[in-house]
Order: structure tokens, then sequence, then C-alpha cells
């Protein structure tokens, strides 16, 4: 009840607003919008894709500190936390469960490619903007952005004019303290230019731990920047850019245990995790409680360097060269099972090394025929360890799996070692057959070769998350595997792809603010390697790459003497060989590796409308269907009743066809209602607020599509009230997210050994947070 009071207040609250204030000032225009999304500058309507932005302003605003929490802010958006790898899709389509995989959905900072999921957990500082690109992007993104891309692009030093802000905030629900600030200008006025930014915020937690009666997750974030820019001559600048992130957190995974007992027909089968949860009194509901382990933490290290030399397209072609090296780390260990006690103990790092080169030429402002050409190189190294610790089978250790007991608790540990080099070259081209009709021909050419090596053991763990371990001796190996699956093994694979990715566009501009397009494109992710292949099997270490055949045409305009903009797109993309999990039998076992299956569908519809009747409100709203489903996908891994079904059934494993079926976060439809208004209080002062209900339906967040952790749908209210200088010298702001508290879940895995129930993750809840801010 309270629930529906707030959200008709809020409504009421905006009617009231516009009821005063519309009609008694002159229409304003939108907002023009300029975006890189295929390598120059250009206004996003006139860019054949769909695609939102956020402002770093905006950015602020909302309290938005990483990707993870642009999801609320763009339909068909999720991305959370999980603990293998992180979830992001766009429109249905992304990467699953396995820290071997390059995301479908690629992130783009100042065009460097940061392919791994752990970067979305960066911090988001001191931006012009953030361009969420939705639909494969691989012309001139390239690698491996077959889903979608976030492309971010930094601040850069101003050779004109000193300035900068500072922004602290408090948010009370989560206790984080936060501050940001950046500050740049000339050494030498339109010579030499510098700026500096940097972000500390400490989360204190939202999730209880009952057990060790302390706040989950606590995550202290550190980010600093700095850049250069010199104009060495007329048109010709050279930018250097260096940054670095560090986040030091306890329990960052915080999964909690729930659906124990579970329901009928594994009543009667609660064992391991969920026995000891009943025999403690032990909570399980999906709330923000959870149990576990002392121990648990996580790391994040991240650099990056930046060279790019340009040369402006004012008189001539414009050029680029760029080139980069990054370095990531990453770390988590994690108490998987759920409760205070030692069952099912998970650790893994990962670490990545990347340097690329870049050259572009682009077309000269106001020229007929259109055209961006360059190449690309990409170098990585990169490593994955994982240790699964399993202290509950120490109860099985008798019999023929005796010989193990005095090698207790027993763990597997797997290493996976990788080397890419890939090269492509594109070009595209715009040729106006009128003045109102124009095609676009691009093509890609994508070379990219991959080495793995990859070594699998059981062992015997040292201390409850398996940071040390000690293989077990060689004859003991295959009575272990007979256990944990793990085949002591070392194998070697290799993955050399190369394709040719068309693509062609065709618009046509009705007036100046109105045009519409339509686009094919073909896309490519390449083959890679199994993080957790347990076999030893050289030929099931390594996948082969996954395809996409993507259409869409659309709608962008501007009207009513510019004060609204709508913009309409629908899609269809066809997606083969998609990499994924999936269950395969021999005559003795059942085991999951990474393959290609059948493929995905996902089409449908996305709008935008902006309308700003005044200088005083702004009225928005994005919505979005979607029809995603897998096609011929047999052989997928099996929810819990089917794997007890099978098991009753004298089955070896089992699992499923998902034909025809949702993938992971693939509601019906997402969405969004806002509205802005700002009101001069006197000459110096001035009132602002912001409200934005967003919304979507039902979605699974567990590759299996288990009916138990499928994900109602959810409605979010957010809300920013401010007050502040009329020139935005000075701002004072209470901002609340999510402030009816509506509990949604990151991800759900099946809890080992207990089977129907499972640890989940809860995305965080409302926030309040009190924000202050200075520009200069």
């Amino acid at each position: 009840m309270k629930i529906v009071k707030r959200k008709h207040a809020l409504l009421q609250s905006v009617a009231i607003l516009v009821a005063v204030g519309v009609p008694s000032v002159a229409s304003a225009q939108v907002e023009e919008i300029v975006v890189t999304a295929q390598k120059r500058e250009q206004s996003i309507r006139d860019v054949p894709i769909s695609l939102a932005v956020i402002s770093g302003d905006d950015l602020k605003k909302r309290q938005v500190s990483g990707i993870q929490d642009l999801a609320n802010s763009v339909p068909n958006v999720f991305v959370s936390k999980g603990t293998v790898s992180d979830n992001i899709y766009i429109r249905g389509v992304g990467s699953g469960s396995n820290a071997g995989f390059e995301q479908a959905v690629a992130t783009f900072v100042d065009g460097i490619y940061h392919g791994r999921s752990r970067y979305t957990q960066s911090a988001l500082v001191d931006l012009e903007r953030v361009e969420v690109l939705r639909g494969p992007q691989t012309i001139y993104f390239g690698n491996n952005a077959i889903g979608g891309a976030f492309s971010v692009t930094t601040k850069k030093p101003s050779l004109k004019d000193w300035g900068g802000y500072a922004l602290a905030s408090y948010e009370f629900e989560g206790n984080e303290p936060a501050v940001e600030a950046a500050v740049g200008g000339p050494i030498v006025e339109d010579k030499l230019a510098v700026r500096i930014a940097g972000r500390y915020s400490h989360l204190g937690g939202y999730i209880k731990n009952d057990s060790t009666g302390k706040d989950n997750p606590k995550i202290k974030d550190r980010f600093i920047r700095g850049s250069a820019l010199w104009q060495m001559a007329p048109g010709w600048t050279t930018l250097v850019k260096a940054e670095y992130g560090k986040q030091d957190s306890i329990a960052p995974f915080a999964a909690q245990l729930t659906d124990c007992p579970p329901a009928a027909p594994f009543s009667t089968a609660a064992t391991f995790s969920c026995a000891y949860a009943l025999a403690t009194n032990q909570e399980s509901k999906f709330d923000y409680h959870r149990q576990s382990e002392p121990g648990e933490f996580g790391n994040i290290k991240a650099s990056e360097y930046m060279v790019k030399i340009e040369r402006e397209n004012i008189d001539g072609p414009g050029l680029v060269a760029q080139a980069s090296y990054s370095k990531m780390d990453f770390q988590i260990v994690a108490d998987t099972d759920g409760v205070p006690a030692s069952f099912f103990n998970y650790n893994s790092s990962e670490y990545l090394k990347q340097s690329t080169v870049e050259l572009r030429i682009v077309s000269p402002a106001q020229s007929k025929i259109e055209y961006v050409a360059g190449v690309y190189y990409l170098h990585s190294k990169a490593g994955i360890g994982t240790t699964l610790n399993f202290p509950f089978a120490n109860v099985l250790l008798a019999g023929p799996l005796a010989p193990l007991a005095p090698f207790a608790p027993l763990a597997g540990d797997i290493d996976l070692r990788e080397k890419e080099n890939a090269f492509s070259a594109f070009g595209s081209v715009t040729y106006p057959l009128t003045d109102k009709f124009s095609i676009t021909g691009a093509l890609r050419y994508t070379h990219s070769k991959k080495t793995g090596t990859q070594s699998a053991t059981n062992a015997q763990a040292l201390d409850t998350y398996g940071l040390s371990v000690v293989p077990l001796p060689a004859g003991l190996q295959p009575v272990a595997a007979f256990l944990t699956g793990f085949v002591d093994h070392t194998t070697q694979a290799r993955v050399s792809d190369g394709v040719f990715l068309p693509s062609v566009s065709a618009q046509y501009k009705a007036n100046r603010d109105v045009s519409f397009y339509a686009k094919y494109s073909k896309g490519f992710k390449a083959g890679g390697f199994d993080a957790v292949e347990l076999t030893g099997i050289p030929d099931r270490l390594s996948y082969a790459p996954e395809k996409v055949n993507a259409f869409e045409a659309g709608l962008k305009s501007v009207l009513f003497d510019r004060s609204v903009s709508f913009n309409l797109s629908v899609f269809r993309s066809m997606y083969k060989d998609l990499q994924q999990s999936v269950t395969q039998f021999t005559a003795t076992s059942a085991f999951i590796t990474v393959t290609n299956v059948g493929g995905l569908r996902t089409q449908g519809v996305e709008a935008e409308l902006v309308w700003r009747p005044n200088d005083r409100f702004e009225f928005g709203s994005d919505f979005a269907l979607l029809d995603a489903s897998y096609r011929n996908y047999a052989n997928a891994g099996c929810t819990a009743l089917q794997a007890l079904q099978a098991k009753a059934a004298g089955k070896i494993g089992c699992s499923q066809d998902l034909s025809g079926r949702s993938p992971p976060f693939a509601p019906k439809y997402t969405g969004n209602v806002r509205a802005a208004f700002n009101q001069p209080l006197n000459d110096a002062l001035k009132f602002s607020a912001n409200a934005m209900l967003s919304f979507a339906g039902s979605y699974d967040v567990s590759p299996d599509k288990d009916p138990v952790t499928r994900q109602k749908s959810w409605r979010k209210i957010d809300l920013r009230l401010g007050i502040g200088d009329i020139d935005d010298k000075w701002t004072l702001a209470f901002v609340g997210t999510n402030l009816a508290n509506v509990k949604v879940s990151g991800s759900a895995t099946g809890v080992v050994a207990s089977a129907g129930s499972f640890t989940r993750t809860i995305l965080r809840g409302r926030t309040l947070a009190a924000q202050a801010q200075v520009k200069f």
C-alpha cells in the first residue's frame, strides 16, 4: 500500500507541475546530442544506430558511478555482478557464465577495448558521455561487439580555460561516503593543457551478514586519471592519458542461501548446506540478509595508458593514430554454499595485459562523399585461475575413496593461460544519391589468432577457500577425478579465425529534422577457450566463432519547433553458433563444457520520446519490446528438478532442450518514464526536481531457466531534488534511487550437494544520498 501511495504521489506531483507551469512559458528546444558511434563526430540523428546517450553531468546527478548502475536508465540493458563472470546483456544477447569468454557486449573507453566482464566494475569518472549502442557494432568497433557496446568518452583538457568541479556525497542506506573532483586548463594557452580527475568511495554495505554481524559488501574504490593535450601545430594535437583504479572489497559477491527447505519434491532431500541451515534455524528468504564464513574478499586493479595523435578534418582528411596499453588484475574469494560452515567455497583470479594500435583516416568536413577507414592491431596475454574447495565431500571418503581421506579437504585447481594477436582493417563510404537519400557501404576484415594452455589437477586445500593447495599424488588423481570431475591434465589448443564483415545502410532525410534508415550488418565474435574445461580432451578446450546477421530500421526526428524528439527502431538479429555451456555425455558420466549451439533470434521495437514544452520542464520516456528465443539449443544444462528426476530414473546426468525458449535477462518489455523541472527562485538561486519510474517484465537470471529463480517484473522510482546557483556554480541535492526498495536478483546458482536450494545475489536496494557540488 505504501508503494502504491508513493507512485500516486509522484504522478500527482508531476501533474500539478505540468498544470501550473507548462502554459506560461514559451516552447524550448531539445538538446542537440553529438556522438562518435561511427568514429567521427555526428549528430545522433545522423547515425543509423539505435543508441542511448547519458551525459557526464547526468551521470553525476543520478549518482551513477559504474556501468552496472546504467541498467535502469536504458531499456534492453542488464548488467550485474556474478561469481564466475559478470552478466552483461543487451537485447537478450550476452556471454554466459565462463571467465574465458570475451563479452558479446564490449566496453570501449576512449576507443580502447575492454573485453573482459570485470571491467564493468570500473569507476566512471569525469566523463563527456556514455553511448549505449544496441545491436552488433563490429564494423566501427570490431573486437567481438556482437551484441552491442558501451562507448565511454572521458573529459579532455581545455586549451582555452581553466575549470573543474568537486562533488561530495553520502549515501545513508549503505553508509557510503564518496568524493570526486577534476580540474584542468592551459599551461600554455592554445598550446599545452592538462587535466586531472579522481574519485574515492567506501561502501559500508547493504546486506546484513547475520553470522559475522557485519554488513556486506564492503567496497573501497579509488581512481585517478591524468591527461595532457598538446597542440603541435594548427589542427594537430597529441593527447596523452594515464589512469589507475583499485577496488578492495569484503564479500563483494555477497550471495545468500534461498529456498531452504526446498519445495516439493525436494522437501525430504535437504542435505549439506541446507541441512545445516535448517539445523541452525538460518533464515533463507530472498532479502537483505545472508550468512557465510569470514574471509571473503575481492580486489581489482586496472591501469591504462594512451597516446593519441590527431589531425582535424577541417581543410583536408582527418587522421588519427592511437596506441594504448592496459593491465587488469582481479581476484575473488567467495563462500558459495550460503552458510557459516565449510561445504563448498570458491576462489578465482584473472589478469590481462593488452596493447593496441589503431590508425584511421576520416573524410574532410562538408565532403560530399563521406568515408572512414582504418587498421587495428591487438596483442594480449591473459590468465584465469580457479580453485573449487569441496569440504562437503569429506563424509564421502570411505570405501573405494578411502585413500583420499588423509588429503581432505579436496580441491580442484585449474589454470588457463591465453595469448591473442588480432588484426583488422575496415572502411566505410557514404554516398548521397540525392539531396535526401544516401547509402553507406562498409566492410571490415578481422583475423584473430589465439593460443591457450590449460592445466588442471586435484589437490588438498590448506585453508577454507583453497588459496593454498598441494596437488595429490599422481596415483590418486584418477580416484579423486571420480568424485570431483577434475581430470589431471595439461592441454594446449589454437584458435584462428578470419572473416569479412559487410554492412550496408540507407538513409532518407525527409527534411533537416526527420530521417529514416534501414541497415544490414554481419557480426562476429572470435572463438576462444573454456576456462573450466575439466576433461583434458584437447578438442573440448576451444570453441568456434559466433556469428550474426542483423537487420534494423528506424526513424529519428525532432518535431514541433524542435521541442519534441522522437526516435524509433525495429530490429531482428539471427545469431548462429552461439557460444554456450552445454551438458554432454559419455558412457559413464556427464560433464558441462563450452561449445557452439544452434543459435538465437532476437527481435523487437525500441522507442524514445523527449518533450521540452518550455525552459522549465522536460518529459521523456524510453520503451522497448523484446522477443528473444534460442534456436536449436538441445543440450542445455538442466534445472534442479530435472536433475532430481533424471537421478531417480537412473540416468547419468541430464540436459534439457531450450529451443524456442528465451535467454537470460530478456524480459518482454522494459522502459522508463521521467520528468525534470527547473525553476528560478530569484536572480541567484534555482530549484530543480527529477523523477523517473523504470520498469521491466519478468525474466530469467540463470542460464538453465530454473523457474524457482525467475525474477518477477519490477518497477523502481528514482527522485532528485536540488537547489543551487542560477549558473550551476554550486548545487545541493537529495538523490534517492529505488525508493520503494524493490528486491531484484542479479544471479542465481544451484547449491552444490543441496538440490533444490540456491545461492542468489540481490542488487542494491533503496539508496538515499545527500550531494554537494561546486563548479569552477
